[in-house]
């Protein structure tokens, strides 16, 4: 771990547990797919360049960012491996690509005559993937026009066709048959592609649901994201593939006081305590991303004991009904996020009672959290 915290309120990346849930997809996947690291939002906000560090070592064959500026952040910290930036961007932000060796998602006609502008008169080179738009109804080629621009990439000098993708958006559901007519459209282009002699070195379709839902989709590379941080991808995907959370959140205890009957707790006196309770006010809140749903709701860990919430969360403090946690004191450690004994607390759980997806509890932890990283062995 990194030296000591500046303030009590700290998220943990456990980097063993992260590189054993890459080598665990991998070993799913089979040693013919490559493994792309989706490291993109700070690596879902568990800390990007060292989850890229631990994938290089882990084998994953490429980074997957949603920005430039993300990419560019991997080559400063020394991380060579291809990296492809998923999302498009605006022409401001195209030098970015060519300064820094990045690989860029070929959206359009109209992004390839603008890159082919951009090149001339460079002597370097783009690497594209192709991004096609099966029926996520977003960004990517209609696929019915995906042959004709991956010709004239082919023929546009400086430009480097090393993939073609496209993207489920609900393979996390229970619409397979909706997933299943998606990766026969692009199986299809891929056909028409290798008659043409034109189909790129890596075709790729599968995020975490896809790539245990659908291993007929794995083609050349997988890129799952939410799984590979320990988090459910969809209900039931233990039986496929047990992993494990990555991320921990934890706080310290930084008062506590002791109320009688009837007394109300935070603003708007929204709890009010139903016997004579012993409170502990921790120094975490909405500004450091324990989200406001939680007020009344959630629960932490005191002791091995979950422990309510009491009350709303401020946005830098959280009061916690500690009443039947035994022997606690000012400094003790309170889990947010994470396992005490034979209690834990999940990111889903979260998720669940705040109504939203794993995917934004874990990067709505702010910056002013302090982050530490327990290294992989």
């Amino acid at each position: 771990m990194k030296s000591a915290p500046d303030r009590d309120t700290i998220a943990i990346t456990d980097l063993g547990a992260y590189k054993r849930n890459l080598e665990k997809i991998r070993n799913f996947t089979g040693p013919e797919v490559r493994l792309m690291a989706v490291v993109k939002a700070n690596a879902y906000g568990h800390g990007m360049v060292e989850c890229a560090r631990t994938a290089h070592a882990a084998g994953a064959s490429m980074f997957g960012v949603a920005l430039a500026a993300e990419g560019e952040i991997l080559r400063k910290a020394g991380l060579t491996g291809p990296v492809l930036v998923m999302a498009p961007e605006s022409r401001d932000h195209w030098k970015t690509f060519l300064d820094n060796d990045l690989t860029m998602a070929l959206t359009s006609f109209e992004m390839l005559e603008e890159i082919r502008t951009l090149l001339a008169g460079e002597e370097t080179s783009l690497a594209v993937h192709i991004k096609v738009d099966t029926g996520m109804g977003r960004v990517g080629v209609a696929p019915e026009k995906a042959l004709e621009l991956a010709e004239r990439a082919y023929d546009t000098p400086g430009i480097a066709v090393e993939g073609i993708f496209s993207h489920f958006p609900s393979a996390d559901e229970d619409r397979d048959d909706y997933t299943r007519r998606q990766i026969d459209c692009f199986e299809n282009l891929l056909d028409r592609l290798s008659q043409r002699g034109i189909r790129p070195p890596l075709a790729h379709m599968c995020n975490s649901a896809g790539t245990l839902k659908f291993p007929e989709a794995h083609f050349d590379l997988v890129r799952p994201g939410i799984m590979t941080y320990g988090l459910l991808p969809y209900p039931g995907s233990k039986e496929k593939l047990e992993l494990e959370p990555v991320l921990s959140f934890y706080s310290r205890i930084g008062f506590i006081k002791e109320v009688p009957l009837q007394t109300p707790v935070s603003y708007g006196g929204t709890f009010v305590t139903g016997r004579p309770s012993r409170l502990a006010t921790v120094p975490v809140g909405y500004a450091d991303g324990y989200r406001r749903h939680l007020s009344n709701r959630g629960r932490a860990l005191v002791n091995g004991i979950p422990v309510p919430v009491a009350g709303r969360i401020c946005m830098d403090q959280t009061v916690f009904d500690i009443t039947d946690a035994g022997d606690v004191r000012v400094g003790d450690t309170i889990t947010l996020i994470g396992r005490d004994g034979d209690e834990r607390i999940t990111v889903e759980e979260h998720a669940s009672l705040v109504g939203t997806i794993s995917h934004e509890i874990v990067t709505g932890i702010t910056s002013r959290v302090f982050r530490a990283f327990i290294e992989a062995t």
